[in-house]
């Protein structure tokens, strides 16, 4: 076979690859999802405040989060279920645990635009593309086979659709501040980092049940305005502890507490605690020497 032809066969065949891989998504990665949650008011507001996860997040050190985690939406029917296959029900992993919060508190979630905002920023998409908004729903009934178009009719007064879920929040995906890191010359004043997007538990949260949230992300528009009936979006489903505030501020008490009497040795030991903690380093000692039991105020 001539040598001209057999080049031409395989660009063709490469040709083919490409395009059946664009058709399929196969191979295509990048997309955005809610990679974790703390909380922005509240007892649980500290300084190093603990994080939540969406239902069964594998971590981005899995080299399937795209494949696991993506989850694309093209038809707003009342056929199409709001959660992604394996996550239409609570579950997670002891590594990635739900959050915890108090009725009324400020929930701060993260997530990465994965060139979703500098490219449109640089054009790429076209001069009429957007980043697209995330919508934040919320309810306390949370059912395996919700469809994403009984969620969309839910209001923030509660009173939409059927009545068993509010609008939490809506706000662009771009937050005006975040870029993918090694964009950040994109436009003056982004950094390098996650992006974040808010929304506010209910003060009417019931304590003891799990509030179930869904993050809605309409990517519609990402090359301008789309062609009639077309559409685009991402979901995330994540579920919330809700706590009292009396339970919340005990816990993160004791955690402090714990903190205080887990540090290392050479710290000085000072206020209250200090008899606590000699008692403990003490116990450690013996426990390493094997020295028997003696009263802890001798040493």
């Amino acid at each position: 076979m001539d040598s001209s032809l057999k080049v031409s066969r395989l660009l063709g065949f490469h040709y083919l690859l490409i395009i059946f891989a664009i058709l399929t998504g196969a191979g295509v990665d990048g997309h955005s999802w809610v990679d974790d949650l703390t909380c922005a008011s509240g007892p649980f507001f500290t300084s190093s405040p603990a994080k939540g996860y969406i239902r069964n997040y594998v971590g981005r050190q899995s080299t399937q989060i795209d494949e696991l985690t993506t989850f694309r939406i093209l038809d707003l029917s009342s056929n199409q279920p709001v959660c992604p296959p394996g996550r239409t029900s609570p579950g997670q992993s002891d590594e990635f645990p739900k959050l915890k919060a108090t009725p009324g508190d400020l929930i701060k979630a993260s997530y990465l635009e994965n060139g979703h905002i500098w490219q449109t920023l640089a054009g790429i998409n076209g001069p009429d593309a957007k980043p697209g908004t995330i919508y934040w729903y919320g309810t306390q009934n949370a059912k395996s086979d919700r469809d994403i178009a009984s969620v969309l009719e839910w209001t923030a007064d509660g009173k939409g659709g059927d009545g068993e879920g509010f609008l939490l929040a809506a706000t662009p995906f771009d937050d005006r501040v975040c870029i993918e890191t090694g964009h950040e010359d994109a436009e003056e004043g982004r950094v390098g980092g996650p992006c974040s997007s808010y929304f506010r538990l209910p003060e009417t949260a019931e304590v003891g049940k799990d509030f179930t949230v869904y993050w809605l992300w309409d990517y519609t528009e990402h090359f301008g305005p789309p062609k009639p009936g077309f559409i685009e979006w991402y979901s995330s489903c994540l579920d919330i502890t809700v706590v009292s505030k009396e339970d919340a501020l005990k816990e993160v008490k004791k955690a402090r507490r714990d903190t205080e009497l887990l540090a290392a040795e050479s710290t000085p030991v000072k206020g209250l605690n200090r008899h606590v903690r000699r008692l403990q380093i003490y116990n450690e000692r013996r426990k390493e020497t094997g020295e028997k039991k003696s009263s802890w105020f001798s040493w």
